[in-house]
């Protein structure tokens, strides 16, 4: 059986990568709050890159939960067609 770049597998995990990477970036710019461009206020905002942080968490896990059902599902239908 082979898995396509369609497949609900391989598009969560596409997911859980790209809000990996927006969780990197948004950690970075809260490592940079207070360090970097200390007269422009909007880059001291803690509070855009904490949100997008915990977005990103959420849709990591519900990219997660996409992999495991898609991996159940395949190892049903598996066990169905032995």
């Amino acid at each position: 059986m082979e898995i396509n770049s369609g497949s609900a597998i391989n598009q969560g995990l596409i997911g859980m990568q790209r809000s990996q990477v927006e969780m990197q970036r948004s950690a970075q710019q809260i490592t940079e709050v207070g360090t970097t461009q200390r007269d422009n206020p909007q880059a001291n905002d803690l509070v855009e890159p904490m949100v997008n942080m915990n977005l990103q968490a959420k849709l990591f896990d519900a990219n997660a939960q996409v992999v495991k059902t898609a991996n159940e599902t395949l190892g049903t239908l598996l066990d169905t067609k032995a």
